[in-house]
C-alpha cells in the first residue's frame, strides 16, 4: 500500500492512499510515524467504520481522516466545517447529533472521533465520510444531487480550510454556530422513560437535555438520537 505526500494545505500535512481498510484505523496504528496535524485522504476504503463499528464501504466517496495531538472541539467542529461549506455553496444541511450531516432529513456525512491514550492523550482521529452518490441500502443524499459535477479534492480541500479557521474560535462561537445548524436542539426526547427538551451540546460533544427539575449531559452511547426524538 503507497501513502503518498501531497501538500499541506495551511498547518495540515496532507497525504493519499487509492485504496485502504479504513483511514482511521490505519492512523490508530500509525499515528506515530505521522506529523500533527495530518490528514489521510482515500479513494477507495473497503472496511470504514461508523458508530457502533458499523461497516462503511466506500468507493470514490469524500473518505479523509484528520490526525491531531489535542482534543480540541473536534465533535463540534467536524460537522460544522462540512456544514459551512456546503452553505456557502447554497446547500442547507442540518447537524443531527452528534455529528451526522442531514440535508432534507437524509445523511449525507458521517464523522468517526477515535482518541488514543495511554497516561495522556497520544492521538486524537477524527474520521469523515461524505456520500459523492446516495446509497441504495440506507436513506442517504450524495453531494452530486447538489453541487453537480466537482472534484472530491478541491471539495475535502475547502472543508479543511473551514476546519482550520474553527479551530481558532471561541467554544461559545462554535456552540452558537452548532445550535443554529442543529436538527436536534430545541427538540423533545425520551430519555429514560421522561420526556426533557435538548438545549444544547457541553465542550466535550455530550447534549444536554432538560426537563422543569433535572438537567443531564448524556453521551451517543447512552440514547439513539434517531429513535428518541418525539417531535
Amino acid at each position: 500500500m503507497d501513502i503518498t505526500y501531497l501538500y499541506d494545505i495551511n498547518s495540515f500535512h496532507i497525504y493519499y492512499v487509492e485504496e485502504i481498510e479504513s483511514t482511521n484505523t490505519y492512523l490508530k496504528e500509525h499515528y506515530h510515524e505521522f506529523p500533527k496535524p495530518s490528514v489521510l485522504i482515500a479513494k477507495r476504503q473497503t472496511k470504514g467504520r461508523g458508530r457502533y463499528d458499523r461497516v462503511w464501504k466506500s468507493d470514490n466517496d469524500l473518505i479523509f481522516s484528520l490526525l491531531f495531538d489535542n482534543l480540541y472541539y473536534n465533535e463540534i467542529i467536524a460537522p460544522l466545517s462540512i456544514s459551512l461549506v456546503l452553505e456557502s455553496k447554497n446547500v442547507k444541511a442540518g447537524i443531527k447529533w452528534p455529528n451526522d450531516i442531514y440535508i432534507n432529513l437524509n445523511k449525507l456525512s458521517g464523522v468517526l472521533i477515535e482518541n488514543i491514550y495511554s497516561d495522556r492523550l497520544l492521538a486524537s482521529i477524527v474520521g469523515i465520510g461524505i456520500n459523492r452518490t446516495s446509497k441504495e441500502d440506507y436513506s442517504s443524499v450524495g453531494l452530486l444531487d447538489f453541487l453537480g459535477d466537482f472534484s472530491n479534492m478541491e471539495f475535502i480541500k475547502e472543508v479543511l480550510i473551514k476546519y482550520q479557521e474553527l479551530l481558532n474560535y471561541e467554544f461559545s462561537e462554535l456552540i452558537s454556530l452548532y445550535k443554529k445548524y442543529s436538527i436536534v436542539i430545541g427538540k423533545k426526547i425520551v430519555y429514560k422513560n421522561n420526556i426533557y427538551t435538548a438545549t444544547s451540546i457541553d465542550e466535550f460533544g455530550h447534549l444536554v437535555i432538560s426537563d422543569d427539575i433535572n438537567e443531564y449531559h448524556i453521551t451517543s452511547d447512552e440514547i439513539s438520537i434517531k429513535e428518541s426524538i418525539i417531535e
